[in-house]
């Protein structure tokens, strides 16, 4: 999968990330308890990678970077003075139209 596909908001919730791994590791046991070792290890890999790529190397911050959370770590927080000068510009600016 490639890292655009990793980071699909379908894998944003953390139950879902859980559950595909533990579909991956239920199949590896049964795999490995019905003596099938290549299958077992395909499984067990697959189970591996997505350990790596769903939990280890997970990043749930959206890959555009337009929300606000990605403006506000670029640009640091708003403080309470931010906002009240946006409020007084947004008035100025209806009041001279």
């Amino acid at each position: 999968m490639l890292r655009s596909e990793a980071s699909h908001p379908f894998y944003r919730p953390l139950w879902v990330r859980i559950c595909l791994l533990a579909a991956l590791l239920i199949w590896t046991a049964i795999e490995w308890w019905h003596g099938e070792s290549f299958w077992g290890v395909l499984s067990s890999a697959a189970a591996a990678w997505a350990v790596w790529t769903f939990f280890l190397q997970y990043d749930p911050a959206p890959a555009g970077g337009s929300d606000a959370a990605a403006a506000e770590a670029r640009d640091g927080p708003k403080s309470a003075g931010d906002a009240d000068d946006e409020a007084t510009e947004s008035t100025q600016d209806d009041s001279r139209t």
